[in-house]
Formats: C-alpha cells, structure tokens, sequence
C-alpha cells in the first residue's frame, strides 16, 4: 500500500495509512505513526470521516447542495414564520447530478420535526395553494404531481444538519432516504443506485458515523452496510 494508492481510495483505515507511511518513510514506531496521522489530520491534509476511516481532503469534497430560488424561498418562509423549528429541504432534482435519466419534473421534500409539522403544512397550504401534500402514500403522491410540489414529511432524530445551513441536506441523508424513505425510495429507480453511489463516492466526503447514526433511525443500518460494502468497510459492533 503507497501514500498514491490511498489518494486514489474511497477510503483508509489506521492500519492502511501506518502501511503506507512506513513503505514510503521506513519502519516507524506506533508513537511516530499515530503522531503523524493526528498532525496530518489537525493540519487538514487528511479528514477523518468517521470510525476508524480518513481520506485526503484533495481527493475529495464536502457535498454543497444546490437550491432552486423556489426551495430557498420556501426555507426562508419557514424560518420566519417558526424560527425554532427544525427541518431539511431536499429537492428531487438535487439527484439528476448523479442519475442517467433525469427527473423532469422536481419535488420539494419539507422535512420536519413532527411536534410542528401540521402547524407547518397549514402555513405552506395557505402559501401554496394546490402545491402542498401531508405525508402522502405514493399513489396520492403522483394523482397530485404537479412541478415544484412541496412534500411535508417528518423529520427523524438523528437527521444530519446541514454543513452551510443547517436546514440543508447532507450527502449522508441523501443516501439513506433514497433506499429507505417510504416514498423517495420508491420514486428513484434502483437501476440508477449504482450510478448514484459511484458519483457521491467518487466526488464527496461521506462520514460514516453520520451515516450510521441516520440509517439506525429510519431501521436501514443492515441495508447501507449491504449497498455501499463495495464502497466502505463497516467495523463490526
């Protein structure tokens, strides 16, 4: 293992980078390895994502999501009107930066606390009128669909806060709810998971105990640890 191999990686462990610091620096005691991963890290030249996993910052980003002026719009409304209330916007063309076959027409998912979310909903209601579902099944989802529908639904505990803003939505969020949310789930084709996946981990940083976190909350942690094994190793217990 070389220093250029882990560059070129999703992801390393501890062990990885030791074994690439010694092929490239000579035989080092744990001490000298552990005090040159911290400063690395300290320094900013290596991230570390989660338990036991880094990456150089050069090979890869933090995910920015882009708004339309309708989603900011609409973020800016709710802070206003409930400045205490926590929630997440993520709109459905977010995705077409990683799937082959575009979605042509976006949705606007609300995402709230649930102690509000009726309060919310009546608010956007009158804002939007005939643009505003409820936690809607799939099927009352497309009788509905018009461009721009605002989707309110719960927001779980645990849901990752937004790097910029905390209403944005993380890149970790993003890769559970299209594989575990009861309705975004079922509006994304599985045969676009893979095209999906290789973008986000070939582009962003993807922290893995932020993912843990969030999947453990919606019931998926055994489903991500099936789909991205290709991607992340996941240390037992």
């Amino acid at each position: 293992m070389t220093i250029d191999q882990l560059n070129a990686m999703n992801g390393f462990s501890r062990k990885d980078y030791y074994d690439a610091y010694k092929e490239k620096y000579g035989d080092k005691s744990i001490y000298a390895l552990d005090y040159a991963l911290r400063k690395a890290t300290s320094e900013g030249s290596i991230i570390h994502m989660g338990r036991n996993r880094y990456t150089f910052r050069e090979s890869r980003r933090f995910y920015t999501p882009h708004y339309s002026p309708e989603a900011c719009k609409i973020a800016k409304r709710i802070k206003s009107e409930y400045p205490l209330v926590d929630f997440r916007i993520f709109e459905l063309k977010q995705l077409n930066s990683f799937v082959n076959h575009l979605f042509a027409h976006n949705t606007i998912f609300v995402s709230v606390e649930n102690d509000v979310i009726d309060f919310v909903f009546d608010f956007l209601h009158n804002e939007y009128p005939g643009k505003v579902l409820l936690k809607p099944k799939v099927e009352d989802y497309y009788r509905y669909l018009v461009d721009n529908q605002i989707v309110i639904v719960r927001l779980p505990s645990e849901s990752p806060k937004g790097i910029n803003d905390k209403w944005h939505i993380r890149i970790e969020k993003i890769l559970v709810d299209i594989t575990a949310d009861k309705l975004i789930s079922q509006l994304v084709p599985q045969s676009e998971y893979d095209n999906i996946i290789n973008e986000i981990f070939s582009l962003y940083i993807v922290d893995t105990s932020t993912l843990l976190r969030y999947a453990n909350r919606k019931g998926a942690v055994k489903k991500i640890k099936n789909l991205l094994s290709m991607f992340i190793h996941f240390e037992e217990g």
